[in-house]
Formats: C-alpha cells, structure tokens, sequence
C-alpha cells in the first residue's frame, strides 16, 4: 500500500549544478536557494543579487528569478520551494511564531550565513535529503521534523530583519496575499472578479491593480498557470486519467482552452506532454522529488 508522504515541499533539489535556471513568477510558492560551493548571480525582477558558498535567499514567488552560475568555478546549490497554502493546513510541531513571516514580510532576502550556521544549514539539507529517499514511517517523521527544523533555522536568521519591519506586512501586500490564498482554494472552480469582490471585500478594480503592481501579472494569468501546473501534476500521477477528464478537474470546462492555454504556457499540447513525460522527460518525470512515496 502506498505511503502518502506529508506535503512539505513542492520542489526538493539537493546540490544541483545547473549552469542556470529561470523561473517564472509563482507566487504561491515561496523558495529557499542555499548556496554550498562556488559562486553566481541571481537575477530577482531587475536586482541582480552575487552568491557565493554560505549565502541563502528566500523568495516569496512574486518576481521572476533565475540563477547564474559562475562559469570558472561553478556553484552547487539547493532549492526548495513550498506551497504555504498546503503547509498551513499541517499540524505544525512548532510554537509560538508563524514559518511564513519571512517570505511575507521580507519578500526577497539574502543572507550570508556564519561557519557555524552555515555547517548547520548543511547537516539540515543532508538530512532532508536521507530522509526524502526513504519510505518507511520513521524517516517519513523525521523528514518532517527536519523540514520544520529547517524552517525554524530560516525564521532566526531573517527575526532581525523581521524586528526592523514590525512583523508585519503593507496593507497591499497582504490584500495580494488574500487574493493569492482565494485563488489556491478556488482555481478549480468557476473564479470571476465579481465572487473575488464580494469574498475578499475588495473593489475588482483595486485587487486588478495591486495585484499587477506586486506580481507584474494580471489575477487571470495567475489563475491560468496555477490550474496548468495541477495539471501537470496530475498527469504525473494519474497517468490513466485522460486530458479532458484533467482539464475538468483543474476548472477548465472546455477541452481546447485547456489545451490551448496548455500550449501557451509550456509550449506542447497536453497529449504531446504525456507522450513526452512517460519517456520520462517532462517535468513530472524529473529528478524533482515527489510528494509520494510508492
């Protein structure tokens, strides 16, 4: 019988050494980017940021970034990024102050760490990593004490940064952040401003503007790319489901917008990518960890 392993992370990648990457913009999912050897540039929106060995940056999703790999030396790194929506809804073993103030708050940040913290941000990954691997549940509750862990180390890094701001977020970014979290309980359902309006308190006007301000995306191209990557991870793991029986589940009622949006947004149609992912090439047959352990 298949073990359903906690949804701590959507993305696990320990020591990569990709000579780049570039993500879109995702704000539903906050990333962690730790830096073990070597050094790069990451470009965050219009910031370029330099990384060398002990650095982590923390994003909250909301701007595009990408990595640069110094091409003499190279960098090794890992990267984590998690859905906030999906953690919240765990019962955390941690008390007392809230993992996500970092990413809220701060946004983008970099740190560069001591020796001494740097050597336990590395034990931290290494043992996420072990744990990841296995299937039994022993290591399945170490894996989460590890990750939360992990998170407590984060939040004591960025508390005195968090001290200078107050913990708290602007009323903009935490109206965004309302209308992020309506769209991850909704997108697989008929969403239109006017609900969003009457849900979240906000003129459609407002929540349209700011939301655009904050992601440099419209609240509909959000909506869009959200139920595109459920989709993908539902032909990762529902292989017999059929594209039309996928799109519905996502919220798209007609099959060619589904696969039109598909196309756009990953630039194969949905039945190109199947055929592509079960040869274990596309993004559901990766060396991205998954969820489940079977």
């Amino acid at each position: 019988m298949p073990i359903e392993r906690p949804s701590l992370f959507h993305e696990f990648e320990y020591r990569c050494a990709k000579p780049l990457y570039t993500e879109e913009i995702r704000p539903a999912l906050y990333e962690l980017l730790y830096v073990h050897e070597g050094s790069g540039v990451s470009n965050v929106g219009d910031r370029a940021i330099p990384l060398a060995a002990r650095d982590l940056l923390i994003s909250d999703g909301t701007k595009q970034q990408g990595l640069r790999v110094d091409d003499k030396i190279g960098c090794i790194y890992t990267r984590i990024s998690i859905r906030p929506s999906s953690l919240r809804k765990m019962k955390s073993p941690v008390n007392g102050i809230d993992l996500m103030l970092p990413f809220e708050v701060l946004g983008h940040h970099h740190i560069h760490m001591s020796e001494e913290a740097g050597k336990e941000m590395e034990a931290l990954m290494l043992r996420i990593h072990r744990f990841s691997q296995s299937g039994n549940w022993v290591d399945l509750n170490r894996l989460v004490m590890a990750f939360f862990d992990l998170l407590v180390v984060v939040y004591a890094l960025c508390e005195p940064d968090l001290k200078k701001q107050n913990y708290t977020i602007s009323e903009k970014e935490r109206h965004v952040r309302k209308v992020i979290h309506y769209i991850e309980n909704a997108f697989n359902e008929d969403v239109t401003l006017n609900d969003m309006e009457r849900e979240l308190h906000l003129s459609k006007q407002y929540m349209s503007r700011i939301f655009r301000e904050s992601t440099g995306i419209t609240i509909f191209d959000y909506l869009y790319r959200r139920r595109i990557e459920q989709a993908k991870q539902l032909f990762y793991m529902h292989r017999a489901y059929s594209v039309t029986d996928i799109g519905l589940q996502v919220g798209f009622k007609n099959a060619s917008h589904f696969s039109r949006m598909f196309k756009t947004q990953v630039g194969v149609t949905p039945e190109q990518y199947r055929k592509v992912m079960d040869h274990g090439t596309a993004d559901g047959g990766s060396n991205r960890k998954s969820n489940t352990v079977k």
